[in-house]
């Protein structure tokens, strides 16, 4: 505090030194409304000695800090004239907290006494307490780098105010000043405060006018309504982009075809197992691309082989082998390939696995192989190729418009901006709404985003085939499950694929249990353990367990005012609407 009032006395000699004009009189002439406004009429007789001027500016606060956010004042500038009433030439304009009125031409200069009269209309500057209604108002303001020789004010009363219940206070000083060398005299119509003394640099009158109850009507809800709506104009963003998002949604975002789901034997015949779930939840998934070994192996690209590899009491630790027993150009898709070849060129197999696997699979000697943990911290590296080749597989046979992925990273990005800009703009213009509304719409446009990916006509019917597979699989009918197998042996893995990638394969094997009795040729299980369509499932759900793990994994290295009253001991020279400064220029 003793910092503070230090440079204030240095700053007052030092500009009493430096500024040649002061200000004669200061009188505002305030005439309050009963609809809750007022009109103020400033008159500023300024000296400038013998120093050559254009004219003056003057500097009226019209936002205020309050916790969380800024108070806002309605402030229009009705006109600025000379003492005969000429206008003169202004420049209004709003900096930062403060509506700036610079008067005078830069082509003339002018020097003596000059008399400059400012009138403007207040709106939301009245405080509406409990027991009575307040005008606290900052008459000529704390920033006034010059002496005030004479300063007051005078108050209209509004019409049928009881001047017997009217209560009056008033301050002066620098900002925080609690003197009162000031007077108040209450007439029948008005209320006249005047300042005892000069005003010396950076000192201001405050008055505070308590007025009994129902004299002023209190704004009803349209007004509050208007004027929040100015101060937190910013939410309208909000409202605006979450009418955007649900128009975009409404007519980009949905699928063209919508029809019920009804339980269907199969899913549709173009489409593999990794596609399937990709057209169902519109995401390239691990469990699509563990899909894909088992459908390769299924179609005897591969054979799966579980070896233990340690044995601690009752529990065991096994890894899995892959085999591979052919080549995949010519015969399977893209992303097939790809998946194929990614394998066996980020795995491999040391001698000890080898030998284990001549000994378990005899047919296997010769052939390339690798294990499951061989590919953790390398095989994540092929990931994003065949997720790529999957997603332009998909958008090349029209089942999707445009990828799902690049739709939601762009309205992820969009919404990452918009977070991003919210605490700069809420700075930059001391508004805390840009940040209380552009976030949550940054946030829900990323959400948004998960929804905006659609598919075309195709691919909205062929994922409604999927689905219907998915729903016939929870129904489990045994009797059909009885008939399909006795038609189509291979059905039950040659759908186990499908069924992982839908995340349905212990239904799937349970809906088996007492049809499939034979191990399928493409997994080595266990040896000594009877076969069981539910165990089956189980311990190659741990291969593909493993094997999303290893394949996902990376190395560590590489990732990514207050309405606060005048009376009651909380008033002080400032604390109240209006004020503000000015100077010569």
């Amino acid at each position: 505090m003793r910092f503070t009032r230090s440079m204030f006395f240095l700053l007052s000699v030092f500009t009493a030194s430096v500024y040649g004009y002061f200000i004669e009189s200061f009188h505002s002439d305030i005439r309050l409304f009963s609809n809750a406004s007022y009109e103020v009429e400033e008159r500023i007789e300024v000296n400038f000695g013998s120093e050559e001027r254009h004219g003056i500016y003057r500097d009226i606060i019209y936002k205020y800090k309050l916790p969380m956010r800024k108070y806002r004042v309605l402030i229009d500038v009705r006109d600025v004239t000379d003492e005969g009433g000429l206008e003169y030439q202004t420049s209004i304009s709003r900096k930062g907290d403060y509506v700036n009125i610079r008067i005078g031409s830069p082509d003339f200069t002018v020097t003596g006494t000059q008399v400059y009269k400012i009138r403007y209309r207040v709106e939301n500057g009245l405080l509406f307490l409990d027991d009575h209604d307040e005008l606290y108002w900052n008459v000529t303001g704390s920033e006034w780098p010059c002496d005030i020789k004479s300063a007051s004010a005078t108050v209209h009363l509004p019409a049928g105010t009881p001047s017997s219940e009217v209560r009056t206070t008033c301050f002066t000083g620098q900002y925080g000043s609690e003197a009162r060398d000031c007077s108040a005299e209450i007439r029948s119509d008005e209320v006249v405060f005047t300042a005892n003394k000069s005003l010396g640099t950076y000192e201001n009158l405050s008055i505070g006018l308590s007025i009994p109850k129902g004299i002023i009507a209190k704004p009803g809800f349209a007004s509050w309504l208007r004027w929040y709506v100015i101060d937190l104009w910013p939410f309208l963003i909000l409202i605006a982009i979450a009418i955007w998002l649900f128009w975009r949604w409404n007519n980009s975002g949905r699928d063209p075809v919508e029809m019920s789901i009804a339980p269907r034997y199969a899913p549709p015949d173009d489409l593999s197992p990794a596609e399937a779930g990709t057209l169902v939840d519109e995401r390239v998934d691990i469990q699509d691309m563990t899909s894909t070994i088992v459908d390769l192996a299924v179609r005897g690209f591969i054979k799966i082989v579980e070896i233990e590899k340690a044995k601690v009491v009752l529990l065991k630790k096994s890894d899995y082998i892959l085999v591979k027993l052919k080549d995949g150009e010519g015969s399977l898709k893209s992303f097939e390939r790809k998946m194929l070849s990614g394998l066996f060129k980020q795995g491999s197999i040391d001698a000890d696995d080898r030998a284990k696997l001549d000994a378990i699979c005899p047919e296997c000697s010769g052939k390339e192989a690798i294990t499951i943990s061989s590919l953790k911290e390398k095989f994540y590296i092929e990931l994003p190729i065949i997720k790529d080749s999957i997603y332009d597989g998909l958008v090349a046979e029209k089942f999707f418009p445009s990828r799902p992925d690049h739709i939601r990273q762009k309205f992820a990005g969009l919404g990452i901006i918009i977070v991003v800009i919210a605490f700069p703009l809420a700075g930059m213009s001391s508004n805390w709404a840009f940040a209380a509304s552009l976030v949550p719409a940054g946030i829900m446009t990323i959400i948004f985003g998960n929804y905006m990916p659609r598919k075309t006509k195709k691919g909205a019917i062929s994922a409604i085939g999927v689905a219907g597979f998915e729903e016939f699989v929870r129904r489990v009918e045994k009797d059909r499950i009885e008939r399909m197998a006795a038609d189509d042996p291979t059905v039950f893995e040659r759908l186990l694929p499908f069924a992982m990638a839908l995340g349905v394969a212990d239904q799937w094997a349970d809906a088996f249990a007492d049809v499939f009795k034979e191990q399928p040729q493409w997994f080595v299980g266990p040896t000594g353990q009877s076969f069981h369509p539910l165990l089956f499932v189980h311990n190659l759900g741990g291969a593909i367990q493993s094997a999303g793990t290893a394949m996902a994994s990376r190395p560590r290295s590489s990732g990514a005012a207050g309405g606060k009253s005048s009376f009651g001991g909380g008033g002080f020279s400032g604390g109240g609407f209006g004020g503000g400064g000015g100077g010569a220029w």
